[in-house]
């Protein structure tokens, strides 16, 4: 009997090491879903992945990238939202105090909390860490494939396309500063003048399908009601936690809210223990589930009209590797 309970002590003893390794071990960051950094699945080994050998007598001819805008402030929406979370948080430690309930188990940085981006007037803008994400991006594609950049520079051979966005544009640009980095003359570092080009907001059916096709708009205002109504239980069961653990009666708005919080503190501010500290990491392992079933469903695989749309995208990358090959031979 001795015998076991000191096995059971010690394999108790092994499961709390193991789980606190891996509590301690737990990045935030590389859980954001879409507001994820460009830059922090840089270390994270995926041994799921073998390339591709390619044979000595193989160089590369012609590269395709299609790559998202880098980090971005909060839309003139989300911070409205900060500031009315910023607002109910003082309701309710107001009620909690007008209850006599225990504050005990309050956060500290809920006592006076305004939201970062109060008082700002515009957002979305690619911030200085997103400009920063697609200038290493361009000069890591160009140490990649350093064959494709020995010619010299010409529009139709260095084309940069981007939409009328302006974190889109910016981050072209910012891109096309790391692919040309000391291969101009202008200034110190020597930079280079290069063409960026974009389409009409209306009419851009290759980088902003999305806002010209009805059909989708449609689609994606009907289906937002069901894909709320798929996420209520676990947002459900993460509110009941919170405010078990915190004493305050948090509403399933406010959790939604708070994680917002903790993406962007996260993300843009590199503040890991705020909001994000809410909640425990199969917590935030759930949330993240809820922004991946909503992109999965609104503009990824769970229809096919999401990806449809992006055939005049597909056609012209088909056909520029074509036309490239069409000069080899």
């Amino acid at each position: 009997m001795g015998k076991a309970m000191t096995v059971l002590m010690l394999l108790l003893l092994w499961v709390i090491a193991v789980h606190s390794e891996a509590e301690e071990a737990f990045d935030v960051r590389q859980h954001l879903s879409t507001v994820s950094r460009y830059g922090v699945v840089k270390d994270i080994a995926d041994n799921s992945f073998v390339p591709s050998n390619i044979p000595d007598q193989c160089t590369p001819i012609h590269l395709n990238l299609v790559a998202r805008h880098g980090t971005r402030a909060p839309t003139k929406k989300k911070m409205r939202a900060l500031n009315n979370l910023a607002a109910h948080l003082e309701v309710l430690l107001r009620d909690a105090k007008e209850q006599n309930l225990s504050l005990q188990k309050v956060p500290a940085w809920f006592w006076g909390w305004k939201s970062p981006w109060q008082g700002k007037l515009k957002g979305g803008e690619l911030i200085s860490k997103g400009e920063d994400e697609l200038y290493h991006l361009g000069t890591r594609i160009r140490e990649k494939y350093p064959e494709l950049f020995n010619e010299d520079y010409h529009p139709d051979v260095y084309a940069i396309k981007t939409t009328q966005i302006p974190r889109a544009s910016a981050s072209a640009v910012a891109f096309g500063m790391g692919l040309f980095s000391g291969k101009g003359n202008l200034g110190p570092s020597r930079h280079r003048a290069f063409a960026v080009t974009s389409e009409s907001r209306a009419s851009d059916t290759m980088l902003r399908f999305h806002d010209c096709c009805q059909n989708y708009k449609n689609f994606r205002k009907s289906q937002e009601p069901a894909v709320d109504k798929l996420k209520e239980p676990i947002l459900n069961e993460i509110t009941h936690a919170l405010v078990r653990r915190y004493e305050l009666n948090f509403t399933r708005e406010d959790t939604s809210s708070l994680w917002f919080l903790c993406k962007q503190e996260a993300s843009l501010l590199d503040i890991t223990d705020q909001a994000c500290a809410l909640f425990s990491p199969s917590e935030v392992a759930l949330l993240e589930w809820t922004d991946d079933l909503e992109l999965f469903v609104l503009k990824g695989y769970g229809n096919s009209l999401n990806y449809r749309m992006g055939v005049p995208l597909l056609k012209d990358v088909v056909q520029s590797r074509r036309r490239t090959c069409s000069w080899q031979l």
